[in-house]
């Protein structure tokens, strides 16, 4: 399952964000493509940590993450989110990974 997370995600579009980010909870494997995100704050970090947690929990395969902005990869490595995720180019670099864990 892909979930495209583009354009800007702050505390405003919380709500949306949470109900987009729902099924990651609960699919076998889960890309969070943010190729397109163009403004990231702490709203979306701690979405994302909600997400792994969840996941974590639940014996469920770590999402993988799509970024290609780096400004979304600097701030994912200074909150330490780049030790939780597996963080590629594309989401086609994601969706080889993700066949490759489920072989």
């Amino acid at each position: 399952m892909v979930v495209s997370l583009a354009g800007e995600w702050d505390i405003y579009r919380r709500e949306e964000l949470r109900a987009l980010l729902e099924p990651a909870y609960y699919e076998r494997f889960v890309i969070l493509d943010l190729t397109a995100a163009k403004y990231v704050t702490s709203t979306l970090i701690c979405e994302l940590v909600l997400v792994h947690k969840h996941r974590k929990q639940h014996a469920l395969a770590g999402a993988l993450l799509a970024v290609k902005s780096a400004f979304v990869r600097r701030l994912l490595t200074v909150t330490g989110l780049d030790g939780l995720f597996s963080i590629f180019e594309s989401v086609d670099d994601a969706m080889s990974a993700a066949s490759g864990l489920a072989s």
